[in-house]
C-alpha cells in the first residue's frame, strides 16, 4: 500500500530540520554517549521542568524521559503502588494506551461517561463513581490537548486518598502539574511537541520520579536490580529532537495557533449547523474536533473522504464499542456501573453512557497540522458546508 501524498493526510508533524538538529548530534558524536541517562537527557529533563514552571509561575517540576508515553503510564501506575486486582478508573473517551497501561500491572480498567460539555472524565464523575465502588487510582485524560484542572485533581486526592496520574499526552505547557499526582506526556511525532517517540513522567514528589527513573532501567540502581522494571529510557538521540524541539516551541505553538484562528474564522459561518469543541481555546490544539447539534448522517466522514477531505472520528467510537475492551465494566456519571453484554448492549449503553453515545453520532475532526494554508482550509470548510 503506497504512503499517502501530504494532500491526503490529516496531520503532518512539525518536526527540526536536518540543519537544525545538527549541533545537538555533533555533540552526541564528541560525547560518545548514546543512550542510559545520558547528557543530553539529563538536560532536556531540567530544561522542560524550567520551562515549564516558567509557564506555570510554579516551582520546577521533576521529569523523567521515556521511551514512549505509554510506558510513562505504565511506570507511573507501578511507582504509585498498584498492580494486580487494582481498579483504575479512565474516561471511555480516550485511545487503548490508557486501559492497556492499567492492564499491563495487572489492574482493572473501568471505563467511564464523560462530561457532556468538556468531553472529559471530571473531579465530579470520579467522585460519584468512587462513592459507589472502589477504585485505587484515577487516569483522567487531557483529550485533543484540553487541560484538565490541577487543583480540583489534587483536592480529589486530598478528600478520597485515591491517586491520579493524568494522561496529559497532547497537553504540553497547557496543563498544569499536580502537587499530589504524576503527569504524562506523550512525545509522539504527531503530538504538537514530538520528537518522533518518547515521553514524560512529571510529578511533584522526587522519590517518585526516582522510582521511577528505577523502573526504567530494568528496576536497577547502579547495575543492582531492587524491583521488577523495564527497558523504558530514552535514547540521546531522541533527546536531540527535543532539544531542538524546545527552541523551536514557540514557532509551533504561532504555526497552530495561526492554522487554528482561520478554521474559527472560516466556521463562523455554519454556526447553526456545527461547532467547535467548546474546550480548544484552552490548548495548544493537536486535534480539531467539532460537534454537529443532531446526530450527523451516516456516512459523512467517509463522503468527506470521498470529496478529498481527510476527515476523522479521533476517540470514537468510545473504547467499550471497540472489540477488545467490549466486556469492561463501564460506569456512569452518577455511579451506576454495568457491564454491555450482547442482549442489552444498547439500552445499557444509553442508560449507562449516554453522553459517550450522543458524542459518538455528533463528534468528527478535520484536518489540521501546522503547514496548512488559508486555500486549504477553506476548501475543507466549504466541502463540509455543501454536505451537511
Amino acid at each position: 500500500m503506497p504512503f499517502p501524498s501530504r494532500s491526503a493526510r490529516f496531520i503532518i508533524p512539525d518536526l527540526p530540520s536536518a540543519d537544525e538538529l545538527r549541533p545537538f548530534l555533533q555533540r552526541i558524536d564528541d560525547q560518545q554517549w548514546y543512550s542510559n541517562f545520558g547528557p543530553l537527557v539529563l538536560e532536556f529533563e531540567q530544561k522542560f521542568a524550567q520551562a515549564m514552571a516558567a509557564k506555570h509561575k510554579e516551582p520546577p517540576r521533576h521529569a523523567l524521559t521515556l521511551v514512549s508515553g505509554y510506558h510513562a503510564l505504565v511506570i507511573g501506575l507501578k511507582v504509585l503502588g498498584l498492580g494486580k486486582g487494582s481498579r483504575v478508573l479512565m474516561p471511555a473517551v480516550t485511545f487503548p494506551a490508557c486501559p492497556l497501561a492499567a492492564e499491563h500491572i495487572g489492574a482493572e480498567p473501568i471505563l467511564t461517561d464523560v462530561d457532556p460539555h468538556s468531553w472529559l472524565l471530571t473531579p465530579a464523575i470520579a467522585r460519584a463513581i468512587a462513592a459507589r465502588m472502589r477504585l485505587h487510582a484515577v487516569m483522567p485524560v487531557a483529550v485533543y490537548g484540553i487541560p484538565l484542572p490541577a487543583d480540583e485533581w489534587d483536592a480529589f486526592t486530598r478528600d478520597t486518598g485515591i491517586p491520579v496520574v493524568i494522561d496529559a499526552a497532547a497537553a504540553i505547557e497547557s496543563q498544569r502539574y499536580l502537587q499530589r499526582g504524576l503527569v504524562v506526556h506523550s512525545l509522539h511525532a504527531l503530538k504538537p511537541f514530538g520528537i518522533g517517540e518518547g515521553g514524560l513522567l512529571v510529578g511533584s514528589d522526587g522519590r517518585l520520579i526516582d522510582a521511577a527513573r528505577c523502573h526504567a532501567n530494568f528496576g536497577t540502581r547502579d547495575r543492582i536490580a531492587y524491583v521488577t522494571g523495564e527497558n523504558a529510557k530514552m535514547s540521546e538521540y531522541h533527546a536531540a529532537v527535543a532539544l531542538a524541539q524546545l527552541q523551536r516551541w514557540p514557532g509551533i505553538k504561532k504555526r497552530r495557533q495561526r492554522v487554528y484562528d482561520m478554521y474559527k474564522a472560516s466556521l463562523r459561518g455554519l454556526k447553526d449547523k456545527l461547532a467547535l469543541h467548546p474546550c480548544l481555546d484552552q490548548a495548544v490544539v493537536s486535534c480539531l474536533m467539532l460537534r454537529t447539534p443532531k446526530p450527523y448522517k451516516a456516512g459523512l466522514v467517509d463522503r468527506l473522504k470521498a470529496k478529498g477531505v481527510f476527515a476523522h472520528q479521533t476517540y470514537f467510537p468510545p473504547l467499550y464499542r471497540h472489540p477488545y475492551f467490549r466486556n469492561a465494566l463501564v460506569a456512569g456519571c452518577d455511579g451506576q456501573s454495568a457491564r454491555f453484554s450482547e442482549k442489552n448492549a444498547k439500552a445499557s449503553r444509553e442508560r449507562i453512557a449516554p453522553h459517550c453515545e450522543a458524542l459518538n453520532k455528533t463528534a468528527f475532526g478535520l484536518p489540521f497540522h501546522a503547514f496548512m494554508k488559508e486555500e486549504e482550509v477553506q476548501k475543507v470548510v466549504k466541502t463540509l458546508a455543501n454536505l451537511i
